[in-house]
């Protein structure tokens, strides 16, 4: 029988679901009551490192998946996983149309008056105007990415007639996009655009993309937006940016490090938006990523597959 340590909270009814499926399930409790020793469980739903490394790296795992809650999978030890021949599947799709509305979010706060009455708020200063009163159809944009996330930020865009160019490996054509570039060879999107927004997963290769050579390309853009990983941007090389007027504003809702020390600059200046890593977070994340498992338990005691959302590991996402 596969034994199923439930790191994310299952319903009743969910467990009820999978224990007719024939699994059973574990806790963190059961482990440390040595109710169930690590090396018995073959699937973790969720992670977290202080009560799944024990299980990862038990003398004779059996563990064989797991399923995460979120869409990137770089905070997880991919390379001993790797070893360990485990699959790992994520939760992309579901936080889609919250990260996509939270980046509508950041665009309207820059464009439609909202960032200039937050400046003039502790003045108590009242004017019936503000800098960039833009409508949607007047700016274009670039997002880097053009999976789940990126495809839905799209499809928002173009309801409000904003042009919006995507970057990927290939250059493959995407859903929802105008147009799209390889990623080494982005540079005319670029130029084309006055909104940047990064939605790339954390991999090596994404890993300080957003260097002082990004940047310096930047000829007066109005907002730079990262939603996609903290490490993706040198902070240093934005802050210049921003002085050098080569981007305007920037909405960073994800940052490196995590959480962002309180002697960061990037605190103090306000021309950036910062939000603490909440832009996919939803109410009832458990009901939304259910389904995930339960496709993916269906096959996987069959047959020992999965159906949905499995990660490339040598590629990190």
């Amino acid at each position: 029988m596969e034994q199923l340590l439930a790191i994310m909270p299952l319903s009743e009814e969910q467990r009820s679901t999978v224990r007719n499926m024939g699994v059973n399930i574990v806790t963190a409790d059961d482990i440390a009551r040595k109710q169930v020793a690590p090396d018995d469980i073959t699937i973790m739903y969720g992670w977290n490192a202080e009560i799944s490394l024990p299980v990862l790296e038990a003398p004779h795992s059996h563990l064989k998946w797991i399923q995460t809650f979120s869409a990137g999978v770089d905070y997880l030890p991919l390379s001993e996983i790797a070893q360990h021949h485990i699959v790992v599947t994520n939760a992309s799709g579901i936080h889609g149309p919250a990260i996509a509305q939270a980046i509508l979010g950041y665009i309207f706060y820059f464009t439609r008056g909202l960032w200039t009455a937050e400046q003039r708020r502790p003045q108590r200063f009242w004017e019936q105007s503000a800098d960039d009163l833009l409508v949607a159809d007047e700016t274009s944009a670039i997002i880097f990415s053009t999976g789940h996330i990126a495809v839905e930020t799209a499809r928002l865009l173009h309801q409000m007639n904003v042009h919006v160019a995507g970057v990927n490996r290939t250059g493959h054509p995407a859903d929802n996009f105008d147009e799209t570039y390889a990623i080494d060879d982005y540079q005319n999107g670029l130029a084309k655009a006055d909104i940047i927004i990064n939605v790339m997963p954390g991999t090596p290769a994404t890993t300080g993309f957003f260097n002082q050579q990004f940047f310096d390309q930047l000829d007066h853009k109005l907002l730079f937006i990262n939603v996609g990983r903290g490490a993706s941007v040198v902070n240093e090389a934005l802050l210049n940016a921003l002085k050098q007027s080569r981007v305007k504003y920037a909405a960073l809702d994800v940052v490196d490090p995590e959480p962002l020390p309180k002697d960061s600059p990037l605190w103090a200046n306000d021309h950036i938006l910062l939000t603490p890593h909440v832009s996919g977070v939803v109410d009832h994340l458990d009901t939304r990523l259910f389904p995930i498992l339960y496709d993916n338990l269906k096959t996987f005691v069959s047959t020992g597959l999965v159906s949905r959302n499995q990660v490339d590991l040598s590629a990190g996402y």
